[in-house]
């Protein structure tokens, strides 16, 4: 393998892992503080920030990077658990909903504070002011037209 080709390899490696690596990280002091799951987390999240607190579930699994079967799978969970409920759509009668229940918008509540101080500890206070910034550029540059429009940001 040329130099230049083992250098992109160890750069998609070392990110890759990174990654794992901090998803589990999250998922394990989830766990470890007797919350939900950090996927749940995740994907009742993006429904707290939707309009109306719902979102049809094709959008659900593209924000939460979700197959559409692994998508199904966790919403019959959080249904089940109270945390969502399924919606069928108003316009055409085919499409599903899904909308977060009183009890998903308090388990978010409750998880809050764990996944704040866990982003801070695992990314962020290790980085610079300026690196978060470089990071930041470069996420969505790699992203290109798949970065999120700055202006349907829930943080906004």
């Amino acid at each position: 393998m040329d130099k230049s080709t083992r250098e992109k390899i160890e750069t998609w490696t070392l990110f890759h892992r990174l990654q794992l690596r901090l998803m589990e990280a999250m998922e394990k002091e989830f766990i470890q503080a007797g919350l939900i799951p950090y996927r749940s987390y995740d994907v009742l999240v993006a429904l707290l920030y939707a309009p109306q607190h719902q979102l049809r579930l094709s959008d659900l699994a593209d924000q939460v990077l979700l197959s559409r079967s692994g998508l199904t799978r966790l919403v019959d969970r959080l249904e089940k658990e109270g945390y969502l409920q399924r919606l069928k759509s108003a316009e055409d009668g085919r499409g599903i909903y899904a909308q977060l229940t009183e009890a998903g918008n308090a388990a978010v509540q409750k998880a809050w504070p764990t996944y704040k101080t866990q982003v801070e500890k695992l990314f962020a206070n290790p980085l610079s002011a300026g690196e978060r910034q470089t990071v930041r550029g470069l996420c969505n540059r790699l992203l290109g037209s798949a970065a999120p429009d700055p202006e349907t940001l829930f943080w906004q």
